[in-house]
Protein backbone atom coordinates (compact mmCIF):
# COMPACT_ATOMS: atom_id res chain seq x y z
CA UNK A 1 0.00 0.00 0.00
CA UNK A 2 2.88 2.36 0.79
CA UNK A 3 4.35 1.85 -2.69
CA UNK A 4 0.97 2.65 -4.27
CA UNK A 5 0.78 5.91 -2.33
CA UNK A 6 4.27 6.90 -3.45
CA UNK A 7 3.36 6.22 -7.07
CA UNK A 8 0.35 8.52 -6.88
CA UNK A 9 2.50 11.23 -5.34
CA UNK A 10 5.09 10.92 -8.11
CA UNK A 11 2.43 11.18 -10.82
CA UNK A 12 0.90 14.23 -9.20
CA UNK A 13 4.28 15.94 -9.01
CA UNK A 14 5.11 15.21 -12.64
CA UNK A 15 1.78 16.67 -13.88
CA UNK A 16 1.43 20.12 -12.29
CA UNK A 17 -1.96 21.81 -12.71
CA UNK A 18 -2.33 23.91 -15.84
CA UNK A 19 -2.40 27.64 -15.15
CA UNK A 20 -5.81 29.07 -15.92
CA UNK A 21 -5.68 32.49 -17.64
CA UNK A 22 -6.71 35.51 -15.63
CA UNK A 23 -9.41 37.66 -17.22
CA UNK A 24 -8.31 41.29 -17.55
CA UNK A 25 -10.08 44.22 -19.17
CA UNK A 26 -9.13 45.74 -22.50
CA UNK A 27 -7.58 48.86 -20.93
CA UNK A 28 -5.20 46.87 -18.74
CA UNK A 29 -4.29 44.59 -21.65
CA UNK A 30 -3.56 47.59 -23.88
CA UNK A 31 -0.99 48.85 -21.37
CA UNK A 32 0.85 45.54 -21.75
CA UNK A 33 0.82 45.56 -25.55
CA UNK A 34 4.28 46.10 -27.07
CA UNK A 35 3.87 44.86 -30.66
CA UNK A 36 0.59 45.37 -32.53
CA UNK A 37 0.70 44.69 -36.25
CA UNK A 38 -1.96 46.40 -38.33
CA UNK A 39 -4.27 43.99 -40.22
CA UNK A 40 -4.42 44.09 -43.99
CA UNK A 41 -7.66 45.48 -45.36
CA UNK A 42 -9.04 42.65 -47.55
CA UNK A 43 -9.33 43.81 -51.16
CA UNK A 44 -12.77 42.24 -51.63
CA UNK A 45 -14.05 44.00 -48.51
CA UNK A 46 -12.52 47.30 -49.59
CA UNK A 47 -13.96 47.10 -53.09
CA UNK A 48 -17.42 46.22 -51.76
CA UNK A 49 -17.58 48.93 -49.08
CA UNK A 50 -17.39 46.48 -46.16
CA UNK A 51 -16.19 48.05 -42.93
CA UNK A 52 -16.74 47.72 -39.19
CA UNK A 53 -15.32 46.14 -36.05
CA UNK A 54 -14.20 42.61 -35.29
CA UNK A 55 -14.38 41.62 -31.62
CA UNK A 56 -11.82 38.98 -30.71
CA UNK A 57 -11.22 37.06 -27.49
CA UNK A 58 -7.50 36.56 -26.93
CA UNK A 59 -5.69 34.11 -24.68
CA UNK A 60 -2.12 35.22 -24.02
CA UNK A 61 0.56 32.97 -22.54
CA UNK A 62 2.75 33.80 -19.55
CA UNK A 63 5.47 34.81 -22.04
CA UNK A 64 3.24 37.48 -23.62
CA UNK A 65 2.60 35.68 -26.92
CA UNK A 66 -0.93 35.09 -28.18
CA UNK A 67 -1.88 31.42 -27.79
CA UNK A 68 -5.49 31.51 -28.97
CA UNK A 69 -7.78 33.96 -30.77
CA UNK A 70 -11.51 33.53 -31.23
CA UNK A 71 -13.90 35.81 -33.12
CA UNK A 72 -16.96 36.84 -31.14
CA UNK A 73 -18.40 39.15 -33.79
CA UNK A 74 -17.42 40.48 -37.19
CA UNK A 75 -17.88 40.19 -40.95
CA UNK A 76 -16.10 37.04 -42.23
CA UNK A 77 -13.76 38.91 -44.59
CA UNK A 78 -12.65 41.24 -41.81
CA UNK A 79 -12.62 38.49 -39.18
CA UNK A 80 -10.14 36.36 -41.13
CA UNK A 81 -7.77 39.32 -41.52
CA UNK A 82 -8.13 40.26 -37.85
CA UNK A 83 -7.30 36.73 -36.70
CA UNK A 84 -4.15 36.66 -38.81
CA UNK A 85 -3.04 39.98 -37.37
CA UNK A 86 -3.70 39.39 -33.65
CA UNK A 87 -1.82 36.10 -33.62
CA UNK A 88 1.38 38.11 -34.13
CA UNK A 89 0.69 40.60 -31.31
CA UNK A 90 3.10 40.54 -28.38
CA UNK A 91 2.42 41.66 -24.79
CA UNK A 92 4.60 42.21 -21.76
CA UNK A 93 4.03 39.32 -19.34
CA UNK A 94 1.11 39.82 -16.96
CA UNK A 95 2.78 39.51 -13.56
CA UNK A 96 0.97 38.50 -10.36
CA UNK A 97 2.46 37.85 -6.90
CA UNK A 98 3.01 34.24 -8.02
CA UNK A 99 4.85 35.34 -11.18
CA UNK A 100 3.99 35.71 -14.89
CA UNK A 101 0.47 34.42 -15.56
CA UNK A 102 -1.54 33.73 -18.75
CA UNK A 103 -4.44 36.07 -19.30
CA UNK A 104 -7.47 36.48 -21.54
CA UNK A 105 -9.00 39.71 -22.78
CA UNK A 106 -11.22 41.20 -25.47
CA UNK A 107 -9.90 43.35 -28.30
CA UNK A 108 -11.62 45.24 -31.10
CA UNK A 109 -9.99 45.42 -34.52
CA UNK A 110 -11.42 48.30 -36.53
CA UNK A 111 -11.65 48.45 -40.32
CA UNK A 112 -12.61 51.92 -41.59
CA UNK A 113 -12.76 52.93 -45.23
CA UNK A 114 -10.99 56.10 -46.29
CA UNK A 115 -13.76 58.63 -46.78
CA UNK A 116 -11.63 60.48 -49.33
CA UNK A 117 -11.48 57.39 -51.53
CA UNK A 118 -15.17 56.55 -51.10
CA UNK A 119 -17.39 59.60 -51.42
CA UNK A 120 -20.58 57.59 -51.95
CA UNK A 121 -21.55 54.45 -50.06
CA UNK A 122 -24.28 51.95 -51.01
CA UNK A 123 -27.16 51.62 -48.56
CA UNK A 124 -26.70 47.87 -47.93
CA UNK A 125 -23.13 46.86 -48.87
CA UNK A 126 -23.06 43.64 -46.84
CA UNK A 127 -26.31 42.35 -48.31
CA UNK A 128 -25.22 43.36 -51.81
CA UNK A 129 -22.01 41.35 -51.41
CA UNK A 130 -23.78 38.31 -49.94
CA UNK A 131 -25.90 38.01 -53.06
CA UNK A 132 -22.71 37.55 -55.11
CA UNK A 133 -21.12 34.88 -52.88
CA UNK A 134 -21.03 31.16 -53.57
CA UNK A 135 -21.06 29.78 -50.03
CA UNK A 136 -18.43 27.36 -48.70
CA UNK A 137 -19.24 23.65 -48.81
CA UNK A 138 -18.19 20.50 -46.99
CA UNK A 139 -16.04 18.57 -49.46
CA UNK A 140 -15.18 15.51 -47.38
CA UNK A 141 -16.16 14.16 -43.97
CA UNK A 142 -15.93 10.76 -42.28
CA UNK A 143 -19.14 8.77 -41.79
CA UNK A 144 -20.56 8.16 -38.36
CA UNK A 145 -22.56 5.40 -36.65
CA UNK A 146 -26.10 6.35 -35.67
CA UNK A 147 -26.73 7.68 -32.21
CA UNK A 148 -23.58 9.72 -31.71
CA UNK A 149 -23.87 13.06 -29.94
CA UNK A 150 -23.39 16.23 -31.97
CA UNK A 151 -23.19 20.00 -31.64
CA UNK A 152 -23.98 22.85 -33.98
CA UNK A 153 -21.02 25.07 -34.91
CA UNK A 154 -20.48 28.18 -36.96
CA UNK A 155 -17.11 27.79 -38.66
CA UNK A 156 -15.01 30.38 -40.44
CA UNK A 157 -13.61 28.71 -43.55
CA UNK A 158 -10.50 30.46 -44.91
CA UNK A 159 -9.76 30.99 -48.59
CA UNK A 160 -7.62 27.83 -48.61
CA UNK A 161 -10.44 25.69 -47.17
CA UNK A 162 -9.07 25.51 -43.61
CA UNK A 163 -11.31 26.12 -40.60
CA UNK A 164 -9.65 28.98 -38.76
CA UNK A 165 -12.30 29.59 -36.09
CA UNK A 166 -15.45 27.97 -34.71
CA UNK A 167 -18.30 29.05 -32.46
CA UNK A 168 -20.70 26.83 -30.53
CA UNK A 169 -24.28 27.61 -31.59
CA UNK A 170 -26.11 24.79 -29.83
CA UNK A 171 -25.26 21.71 -27.79
CA UNK A 172 -23.40 21.07 -24.52
CA UNK A 173 -20.23 23.10 -23.99
CA UNK A 174 -18.59 19.96 -22.60
CA UNK A 175 -18.72 18.41 -26.09
CA UNK A 176 -17.11 21.35 -27.88
CA UNK A 177 -13.50 20.17 -27.68
CA UNK A 178 -14.37 16.72 -29.08
CA UNK A 179 -16.38 18.30 -31.90
CA UNK A 180 -13.52 20.63 -32.80
CA UNK A 181 -11.12 17.68 -32.80
CA UNK A 182 -13.40 15.77 -35.19
CA UNK A 183 -13.86 18.85 -37.36
CA UNK A 184 -10.10 18.89 -38.02
CA UNK A 185 -10.58 15.82 -40.22
CA UNK A 186 -13.10 17.51 -42.50
CA UNK A 187 -12.25 19.18 -45.80
CA UNK A 188 -14.02 22.24 -47.19
CA UNK A 189 -14.43 24.06 -50.46
CA UNK A 190 -14.01 27.77 -49.69
CA UNK A 191 -16.55 30.44 -50.55
CA UNK A 192 -16.07 32.26 -53.84
CA UNK A 193 -16.64 35.76 -55.13
CA UNK A 194 -16.52 35.23 -58.84
CA UNK A 195 -13.35 33.19 -59.40
CA UNK A 196 -11.75 34.36 -56.15
CA UNK A 197 -11.72 32.17 -53.03
CA UNK A 198 -12.60 34.16 -49.89
CA UNK A 199 -13.17 33.52 -46.15
CA UNK A 200 -16.81 32.99 -45.12
CA UNK A 201 -18.99 31.51 -42.40
CA UNK A 202 -20.77 28.17 -42.60
CA UNK A 203 -22.98 26.38 -40.06
CA UNK A 204 -22.44 22.63 -39.64
CA UNK A 205 -23.54 19.87 -37.29
CA UNK A 206 -20.47 18.04 -36.02
CA UNK A 207 -20.18 14.78 -34.04
CA UNK A 208 -18.92 15.22 -30.52
CA UNK A 209 -17.90 11.68 -29.55
CA UNK A 210 -14.16 11.22 -29.00
CA UNK A 211 -12.82 9.12 -31.86
CA UNK A 212 -16.24 8.90 -33.54
CA UNK A 213 -17.17 10.79 -36.70
CA UNK A 214 -20.57 11.69 -38.06
CA UNK A 215 -22.13 12.61 -41.37
CA UNK A 216 -23.10 16.22 -40.76
CA UNK A 217 -26.32 17.95 -41.60
CA UNK A 218 -25.11 21.05 -43.39
CA UNK A 219 -27.33 24.07 -43.64
CA UNK A 220 -25.38 27.04 -45.03
CA UNK A 221 -26.37 30.35 -43.56
CA UNK A 222 -25.44 33.65 -45.05
CA UNK A 223 -23.70 36.13 -42.79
Amino acid sequence: MAFFGLAICAIAQSNPPVQQPRVIDAREATRLLINQSKPDYPAVAHDNYIQGQVQVELTVGADGHVRKAHVLHGHPLLAASALKSVHSWVYRPFVTPSGPTPFSTLVKVVFDLNKREHTEFPATPERDLEQQIKLPEVAEQPADPQGSSSVRLRVLVAEDGRVIDSTLLSGPVALLAAAQNNLAQWKFQPARWGNMAIPWYLEVTVPAENGVQSEALVEPKRH
